[in-house]
């Protein structure tokens, strides 16, 4: 999740910084946006945006221990599968997992949005969430799904990229329950540019 952020920024703002120069860090920004657009159709597929970013050093009893973790203030997250192609997310969830510093950042409190080719949107709320090592956004504590009129309450769910179809997976309470979401399929990859998103 931060790391989509700052593979944002890296190719985003490194090429305009001469070579000595410090990379930018996300917690040298509040109130961040950013947006990912796909290469063929133009249409977003995913918008990232968090409040701020803080390191704060965990205590046990009363000692503080010395590794920093990353907490990231109300994350939000937008994926729409209607544009969004596969082979771009399990890229991005990839580049994610396999950063050393994703285990020690935690998204508090995380909102995400997922809309699918048809029907309502997904919009997933918990206390908190982070990329796991396997690849996979997992969020927990006090989990509430809304879809349309009906909101279910969870204990944790996770969301991964499908490497043997065209979808992701919501895997619900540990596994117990999954939900497949399409993602765009390649013959609407070029789609029209008048179309407008919805909301």
């Amino acid at each position: 999740m931060i790391l989509l952020v700052l593979s944002f920024l890296g190719s985003g703002i490194y090429c305009g910084l001469p070579a000595k120069a410090k990379l930018p860090s996300l917690r040298d920004f509040k109130g961040l946006q950013t947006a990912f657009f796909d290469d063929e159709s133009g249409r977003r597929y995913l918008q990232v945006g968090y409040k701020e970013a803080t390191a704060e050093k965990p205590k046990v009893g009363f000692l503080r221990l010395g590794l920093a973790f990353l907490k990231i203030h109300d994350l939000r997250i937008d994926l729409d599968a209607r544009w969004a192609r596969k082979e771009t997310l399990l890229d991005l969830f990839q580049k994610v997992s396999s950063k050393r510093g994703v285990r020690y950042a935690v998204a508090e409190p995380i909102e995400l949005v997922i809309r699918p080719q048809d029907g309502d949107a997904f919009r997933i709320t918990a206390t908190k969430g982070k990329f796991t090592s396997e690849g996979a956004l997992r969020v927990w504590g006090d989990v509430q799904v809304v879809r349309g009129e009906t909101s279910n309450r969870r204990t944790n769910l996770s969301l991964t990229a499908d490497p043997l179809s065209n979808s992701l997976d919501l895997s619900v309470d540990d596994g117990k329950e999954t939900i497949s979401i399409s993602l765009n399929p390649e013959s609407i990859e070029k789609s029209s540019f008048i179309e407008t998103d919805k909301p």
